[in-house]
């Protein structure tokens, strides 16, 4: 009798266990869903915003591009030196403005400038247009 109560005890056990781990890893997955959700209604919001404007700052342009705010600067700073160098440049110039300290950058002519770039697959390699 008392295996038998003992056995019944192991297998009480191991179901109930058994049946936590799940519950546990049911809650884990809609708690690591719901945080991807929340991040990708951000970003949807961020790109609705970006689609409604039209000058994007150093930053939405980064954002936009997918790049580091870093990373514009230096197709800026290449493409603004191979024009100082050559006193010409070939193809589209990234289509920036700025006023006082502050960048803009239009986003219609952006988009013109990705395709123009990505066209002529040009690479930005040390702050040299190849």
């Amino acid at each position: 009798m008392k295996s038998i109560s003992l056995s019944f005890s192991i297998l009480l056990a191991s179901f109930i266990l058994g049946v936590s781990f799940i519950i546990g890893s049911v809650l884990v997955m809609n708690q690591d869903q719901g945080q991807r959700n929340e991040t990708l209604n951000q970003t949807t919001k961020q790109e609705s915003l970006l689609a409604n404007k039209g000058l994007l700052t150093l930053k939405e342009t980064a954002t936009y591009l997918g790049m580091s705010e870093d990373q514009v600067m230096s197709i800026i700073k290449t493409e603004q030196g191979s024009l100082n160098d050559f006193h010409h440049f070939e193809g589209k110039m990234f289509p920036f403005i700025k006023v006082q300290d502050q960048m803009y950058v239009s986003r219609v002519e952006l988009e013109l400038w990705i395709q123009d770039a990505s066209s002529n697959h040009r690479r930005y390699i040390d702050g040299v247009v190849q």
